[in-house]
């Protein structure tokens, strides 16, 4: 009685270790013991910092997604789009566009600077020039022209100017030079 007994706490001591172990990472942290249990501890602490750092970027994905929405909120406009062509095939582009699902796309290309970048870099560095404006329907070309250029420090020697603005209520609005 006694050996079924110590097989069964044995059994159930097993499974209960390959059921709380199983959350590594793939790797083999199989140390024997003459590696001490100094070696051990570290790789363990080592494992559950690089566990908790991915948790925490997903929360920051999270939170800048987020962050993203808050401002568009703030915003006039649904969907900014301005494409700027300059001389020797140099152009400037930048959107901002908040989609059905709220979600906030953001890209950036400025051939001049050689940048070319999406997401949360490009809504960074896009948004507080469009938050500068203050475009709406009844803004003249030339004014929103003037602003746009000013706002993105942009030269006025275009050869093509195009900006596309779509407000919240769905209203567009296009200026072309």
């Amino acid at each position: 009685m006694k050996r079924i007994l110590w097989l069964a706490t044995i059994a159930m001591l097993a499974l209960t270790l390959a059921a709380c172990g199983g959350g590594g990472n793939g790797e083999n942290n199989d140390t024997t013991a003459e590696e001490g249990t100094d070696e051990t501890t570290n790789e363990d602490q080592n494992n559950n910092t690089g566990e908790q750092d991915s948790s925490s970027t997903n929360d920051s994905t999270t939170n800048t997604s987020e962050d993203m929405q808050t401002k568009m909120e703030n915003l006039d406009y649904a969907d900014f789009e301005l494409s700027v062509e300059y001389e020797g095939n140099t152009s400037f582009e930048a959107s901002l566009e908040k989609d059905q699902n709220s979600d906030v796309d953001a890209e950036l290309e400025d051939d001049e600077s050689n940048v070319d970048i999406n997401g949360q870099e490009a809504f960074n560095q896009v948004y507080p020039n469009v938050n500068k404006l203050s475009i709406d329907t009844d803004t003249n070309k030339e004014d929103a022209i003037q602003q746009t250029l000013d706002a993105f420090s942009l030269e006025s020697n275009y050869e093509e100017f195009e900006l596309e603005i779509t407000f919240k209520d769905g209203e567009k609005i296009e200026f072309e030079d």
